[in-house]
């Protein structure tokens, strides 16, 4: 009983701080105090600890030897190699949904707020970036398969969705969004080919972007 428990804890710990990098309540290079998330989860240390390797192994922070933990920085090389894979994801993701002809009402509600944000306060660009990322996740959830998902929340998305968002301007906001209303209709068609190709060409623009930024770094 002691043991499940333990488990439970580290996990949540685990969730909890993954959501927070994942939202960017957690900045890059900052420290992580095990003393001060001992006391936050009301646990000793040890439970941190463990969690704290697992954010290690899935790419979340780093863990200095006699230093610390701390949220990892990442480079504009990093960000083009997290695209390239992340694209063809989220194009196996799209086959899926569009083979299940899944169900895209959540889809369409997230798309629905970013529309709302961007119209009120453009300047909303955290609230903006985490329905963007949301949608995308969504995405990702609907194909229901376990591996894909596993593998696709070990993608540290926030930082990258932000660096994306934080210079948009309103011909940027309104091709994006009919972009993802594209690939909807295309899971509501049951297109799988179209929605697969389109989904790479949605986000190899990106990688493209990192790609040049990276050569002239």
């Amino acid at each position: 009983m002691h043991e499940e428990k333990n488990t439970s804890l580290i996990e949540t710990i685990y969730q909890t701080l993954r959501f927070k990098i994942l939202q960017g309540t957690l900045n890059n290079g900052e420290k992580l105090s095990e003393n001060t998330l001992a006391n936050d989860f009301h646990c000793s240390r040890t439970p941190v600890r463990e969690a704290l390797k697992r954010l290690e192994q899935n790419g979340f922070i780093v863990i200095i030897p006699h230093s610390g933990s701390y949220i990892k920085a990442s480079t504009i090389n990093d960000y083009q190699q997290l695209t390239e894979v992340r694209t063809y994801l989220e194009a196996l993701a799209m086959r899926l949904d569009c083979d299940n002809l899944v169900n895209t009402s959540e889809l369409e509600s997230i798309l629905n707020q970013m529309d709302t944000i961007w119209e009120n306060d453009q300047h909303d660009m955290q609230s903006f970036t985490s329905l963007h990322y949301q949608f995308h996740l969504k995405l990702v959830q609907l194909a229901k398969n376990t591996l894909l998902d596993q593998m696709y929340g070990r993608l540290n998305l926030n930082e990258i969705a932000l660096l994306s968002f934080q210079e948009i301007n309103k011909a940027g906001f309104k091709k994006t969004q009919a972009e993802h209303r594209k690939l909807v209709q295309a899971i509501q068609d049951g297109n799988s080919k179209d929605g697969e190709k389109f989904m790479i060409s949605h986000l190899w623009r990106k990688r493209e972007r990192f790609r040049a930024e990276a050569l002239q770094a």
